[in-house]
């Protein structure tokens, strides 16, 4: 049975090889890169079975995609092949001391005309936990629709939901879809999101403030603000609860919000203490962080347990 069930549009991805800017015409490696088949991963790696419902284009791009996620053991059975529309990619450019630019050209994807008929029910009714972000809902009218279907879906059985705003505001093309995140928080049971974010959907950047309008829908048990590499504030009933950020050499921050909803997740479904979730997402979201990629940071269940028990790994 999958614990998880993640919803979303994973794009291929390509990177200079070095840090260049693209205009001088760099090698590029290829690369996977999408929130939740990030997250989906980063659970599996921590021993969490997790399936990732999402549609690929009938070609090169929509295969690598595909072989890339199964090879991490992710259940790709709804990872549906769509002969009609191509797979979406994206290119990043690293820029010295300054935030990675992203490229998207997912415009009219094979992901982007997901729908309804997308949803094995079955599967969102029998899994404990579903997650999404702020960017599928907003590719397309069927895209939002199936979303807020699978939203019922997993209320009416009992299915806690994980979401993410993940705001990206190229994607958003001048519209404002604030509205559209603050409805999707008011069925969350866990509210994973970017400090930032939040501060832009509430207008306020007083974190106590911030947590009583998050909470006043009632469904939330906890929020999870995440401040990058400050670390992160948990809150629940009991209050507001700092984590400190982890350790780690940063070369490419891209992929960690991922990675520690991935963390955060599997404490959640492991049963600890919320605030042991929060460390255990700054951790994994810290390590992702070392690599280009947004999965091969991504800790596995004993490189976890090493770090939360301050062990030195036996390599050789």
């Amino acid at each position: 049975m999958n614990q998880v069930i993640t919803i979303g549009e994973t794009m291929v991805s390509f990177a200079p090889r070095e840090k260049s800017r693209l205009c001088y015409g760099p090698s590029l490696e290829m690369r996977i890169a999408g929130a939740e088949s990030n997250t989906a991963i980063g659970l599996q790696r921590l021993g969490h079975p997790a399936a990732f419902i999402s549609r690929i284009g009938d070609d090169s791009f929509g295969q690598f995609i595909l072989r890339s996620i199964r090879s991490e053991g992710v259940n790709t059975a709804y990872l549906t092949t769509d002969a009609q529309h191509p797979t979406g990619i994206m290119f990043k450019e690293p820029r010295p001391q300054m935030e990675t630019s992203v490229y998207y050209y997912r415009s009219d994807s094979a992901a982007s005309h997901m729908s309804c008929d997308d949803i094995p029910e079955k599967e969102i009714a029998a899994a404990e936990l579903l997650h999404f972000t702020g960017i599928t809902p907003i590719l397309s009218d069927s895209c939002r629709e199936m979303i807020y279907h699978t939203i019922e879906i997993a209320k009416a059985n009992c299915c806690s939901i994980s979401f993410d705003p993940n705001i990206r505001t190229k994607l958003w093309k001048g519209q404002d879809y604030s509205s559209l995140m603050l409805d999707f928080i008011r069925h969350a049971t866990y509210l994973l999101a970017g400090l930032e974010e939040m501060k832009f959907l509430y207008h306020t950047d007083d974190i106590q403030q911030i947590a009583d309008k998050a909470f006043s829908t009632n469904q939330l048990k906890c929020l999870a603000l995440k401040d990058g590499g400050n670390g992160a504030y948990i809150c629940d009933s009991q209050g507001i609860h700092p984590i400190p950020p982890a350790k780690c050499s940063c070369i490419d921050p891209v992929g960690a919000g991922d990675a520690f909803n991935a963390g955060f997740l599997a404490g959640i479904l492991e049963n600890q203490p919320y605030t042991k979730c929060g460390a255990i997402g700054a951790l994994c979201g810290a390590h992702a962080t070392e690599t280009y990629g947004d999965i091969e940071g991504l800790l596995t269940k004993d490189e976890l347990n090493c770090l939360l028990e301050h062990k030195t790994p036996i390599y050789r």
